[in-house]
């Protein structure tokens, strides 16, 4: 019972972060490139599951005025992340769906427009671990870190 507070505070706030828009995406990914950096790219592609997504905010706002909730997700064998060559990504986690375009514009940084924190490093990519990272301070000084880690 205790991670259902968790749960869905996580839930919550990727429903403040991501756009309302749900669809069903092909399991498969048939491969070739999307904008970006070359092997990188290629190696983003698929199905990525989700191991730990963690928020931690001090005192910190989003422009728009609402305030991330702090917390740690620890994936389900449900929860994924699907990269296709369209550019597009198709999110599956806490019980939020949804597909979203992205950029990959250098072979460490990740663009996903409808997340207010949009702009992403990603500090592992190999062919069986991705983990990226934000890092962002609002206009009072407070502070907002995520962290999120993925297997194949």
């Amino acid at each position: 019972m205790r991670q259902t507070p968790t749960f869905l505070s996580i839930a919550s706030f990727f429903l403040l972060l991501y756009g309302c828009s749900k669809s069903t995406p092909a399991d498969t990914n048939t491969g070739g490139g999307s904008s970006g950096s070359g092997n990188s790219t290629v190696t983003l592609l698929g199905k990525w599951y989700v191991i730990k997504d963690s928020i931690v905010v001090n005192n910190f706002a989003f422009s728009n005025g609402t305030i991330p909730i702090p917390g740690v997700y620890y994936g389900t064998p449900n929860d994924y992340w699907l990269f296709n060559a369209d550019s597009t990504v198709y999110i599956y986690e806490g019980g939020y769906v949804g597909t979203t375009p992205y950029q990959l514009p250098s072979s460490n940084r990740l663009l996903i427009p409808a997340m207010q924190v949009g702009d992403l490093t990603i500090t592992t990519l190999t062919s069986t671990n991705f983990t990226w990272e934000k890092a962002m301070t609002s206009s009072n000084g407070g502070t907002y870190y995520r962290r999120a880690y993925f297997k194949r």
